[in-house]
């Protein structure tokens, strides 16, 4: 057909009277499918497609970088967006639980320096850091503890089995993230045990087009930091890589930490079955006064961590997802530095996994069935049972590893999603098997939503467990003793909320209930002088939360004086049917929690972004007093801090000066350990297209 002809027939198609008016919704993948407008008494209505794709780009400054100062940093509950609350992956919206996602936007532009960092701004998220800048964070979600809290890494499960304490070394640098996702409440069924009280999920991506990235960074203290990063395309792969150092010299004595990362994320595409491959190390040498036990100010860490992963998935109809992963990490630990022979631990965890799920998507939603195994191992000179073939531990001459255990788990699961109009519904269970103590069980879960218009409702009743770790079964020493004779912890909860959503603004509330049965805890018994782990009898836990975020930007344009701003409210009790007791994590939540954030511009593109946070933990802790030997039990005091971030972006160049603990409020999170007061730094960085 030539042109003209192809004009003369829509003038005569215009001149025809037209039966009906059709209104576009969506694309449906074909390629003959603009054809099907032509010739025909159709009249077809796209303007739909204009303010949808209007509403998910808002216009911004186009720059050889996508501009973070332009975007808008929202936690917010977006459609068509993969998330974690199933197994197999669904769309944002429909999901019947709480679900927080921290934006690309809201990292770039945060006051934090690393990952730990940025989840404290987190809605319900309770990080209590022994160590600044990622040192050390125990990360608790809705007044769990952190051993009741899965990280994934793009998926994979990297939780640590020797102890919570670890679960956070991710060989991640923060400018490699693409976003951060947070699954409140019980998830066994989706990601087997230990799930308890959430996951979170940091997914890294890589650039649009081949670029390289390098930042530096410097302060109080002695901070410094450097990193790089390059993303490489070609016709059918993608290749990340980063590697970042950063290191202090300590706000206080024996604080000074030495930290370094390097990661590669790599994909290879084809029509069969595109395979993902992800490969990272860490390693944190740090003064850690006081970590565990303020009687010892002079103790100290090293610490490496190995990950490796492949997953793929076919491009069938039914999709198949095999996955399979190796994690790694030593740990290195002296109670005093200047005698490191007097008294040391070494450990070394190794973590084997690998998992598959098949799905397939009917008429009214998607059925997913799969398999996952898990074994964990551990070599030390403390943890585990002795062992008649003792082992030298790398690098330390004379020392051996002289105990060992192990365990394995695997599981079945079966889940249904369903989608029936406005309604939607996941419901699954999960079969598991493990070795410790030979226990098995299923953990069932249903989630339900509803749409209406701009409002979801949801409601949601999930079961999960948890094994102790190691060193809640083994670990002897001089203010800890573990028990081998711990069981598993479970619970079951009810969670129902409200979300609503517009394009300049969205809301959440939500309450929860969770009942835990034989949870895990180190509790201090008076005159024993010692932290002892036992299976307390029942837990009882409430919270309500709210939140809410406003895209100003969105609303008034680029040039308004404010671009955003959020806020989120918690409140959590706790009620334990047991004796009179200290507890070391479980019981001192943080029960009262309020985050408010505001972003706006200062001039032209110079901008600021503001975090008040005000946290009041539960509990008491056992407060050492150096000069006369003894501890008195003291109540944790409510505090106050805020955080503020100044950029400016031009070009391929960005700067920042930014301070934590601006009003250089002293406050600890954990015992005794008081944490930085106010710590100014500044930094630049610049991108290459290549």
């Amino acid at each position: 057909m030539t042109l003209q002809t192809f004009i003369n027939r829509n003038k005569r198609s215009r001149s025809r009277k037209v039966s009906a008016v059709y209104c576009f919704k969506h694309w449906n993948n074909k390629s003959y499918s603009v054809f099907n407008s032509l010739n025909i008494n159709k009249c077809f209505m796209i303007g739909v497609l204009c303010v949808t794709y209007s509403i998910l780009n808002p216009p911004v400054h186009c720059m050889a970088q996508a501009d973070t100062a332009a975007m808008p940093p929202m936690t917010v509950d977006l459609d068509e967006v993969a998330v974690t609350a199933t197994r197999a992956p669904n769309v944002f919206s429909p999901a019947g639980r709480t679900i927080s996602r921290i934006s690309l936007a809201s990292i770039a532009q945060a006051p934090a320096q690393n990952l730990t960092d940025i989840l404290k701004y987190a809605p319900n998220v309770d990080l209590r850091q022994r160590g600044p800048n990622g040192t050390q964070a125990d990360v608790s979600i809705r007044g769990s503890s952190f051993d009741q809290t899965v990280v994934l890494l793009n998926g994979i499960n990297i939780s640590d089995p020797q102890t919570g304490h670890y679960s956070m070394n991710i060989p991640v640098d923060i400018e490699s993230v693409d976003r951060i996702e947070i699954l409140e409440g019980p998830a066994s069924r989706v990601f087997g045990a230990n799930a308890l009280g959430g996951v979170v999920n940091i997914i890294t991506g890589t650039k649009p087009g081949n670029s390289i990235n390098a930042s530096v960074a410097g302060g109080e203290y002695g901070f410094r930091k450097a990193s790089a990063n390059a993303t490489v395309h070609s016709k059918h792969t993608t290749h990340h890589a980063s590697a970042t150092k950063m290191a202090s010299d300590g706000y206080i004595p024996n604080t000074d930490f030495d930290i370094m990362n390097a990661f590669s994320q790599n994909r290879w595409k084809n029509s069969v079955m595109p395979l993902d491959v992800q490969l990272g190390y860490t390693a944190k040498n740090y003064g850690a006064n006081g970590f565990y036990g303020a009687r010892y100010p002079n103790q100290y860490e090293e610490l490496n961590t190995f990950i490796a992963s492949a997953k793929g998935e076919s491009t069938g109809r039914v999709k198949i997802s095999p996955a399979v992963y190796w994690r790694r990490n030593n740990d290195y630990y002296v109670l005093a530095r200047e005698n490191p022979e007097a008294y040391r631990n070494f450990h070394r965890t190794d973590v084997y996994g690998a998992e598959v799920h098949a799905s397939r998507t009917g008429r009214i939603g998607k059925t997913t069935l799969g398999l996952l195994y898990r074994n964990e191992r551990i070599l030390s000179s403390a943890l585990g049972m002795e062992t008649s073939s003792p082992r030298p531990v790398p690098h330390h001459n004379g020392a051996m590893f002289t105990k060992a255990d192990s365990r394995s788990s695997s599981s079945l699961f079966a889940e249904q999603n369903i989608h029936a109009g406005k309604w939607n519904a996941s419901l699954g269970a999960l079969l598991n098997s493990n070795s410790y103590q030979n226990r098995a069980g299923v953990y069932p879960g249903i989630d339900l939503s509803y749409r209406a218009g701009i409002f979801k409702i949801y409601a949601s009743a999930n079961r999960a467990m948890r094994l102790p770790t190691f060193t809640d079964l083994y670990y002897q020493g001089p203010t800890l003793i573990g028990n081998t004779g711990l069981k598993p912890e479970y619970s079951t909860e009810y969670e129902a909320g409200v979300n609503a959503s517009h394009r300049e603004w969205s809301a959440v509330l939500s309450y929860f209930n969770r009942q835990t049965n034989d949870a895990i805890d180190w509790i201090w018994l008076g005159d024993a002088q010692k932290w002892h782990t036992q299976n307390l009898t029942d837990l009882s836990t409430n919270g309500i939360s709210a939140s809410g975020e406003w895209n100003a930007a969105q609303h008034a344009g680029n040039t308004f004086f404010i671009r955003s701003a959020g806020m989120s409210l918690s409140f959590i009790t706790i009620g334990k049917h047991a004796g009179s007791y200290n507890s070391y994590y479980v019981l001192d939540y943080l029960k009262h929690q309020a985050n408010f954030r505001l972003t706006h511009r200062i001039f032209e593109n110079i901008c600021a972004q503001w975090h008040v946070k005000w946290q009041d933990r539960n509990g008491t802790y056992m407060n050492w007093n150096a000069d006369s030997g003894t501890e008195t039990e003291e109540p944790y005091s409510p505090f106050w801090q805020v955080d503020l971030r100044i950029y400016r972006r031009v070009e391929r160049w960005s700067i920042f000066a930014e301070s934590t603990n601006l009003g250089n409020i002293m406050h600890q999170d954990i015992g005794n350990i008081m944490l930085p007061g106010r710590w100014i730094r500044c930094g630049a960085s610049v991108s290459f297209k290549l």
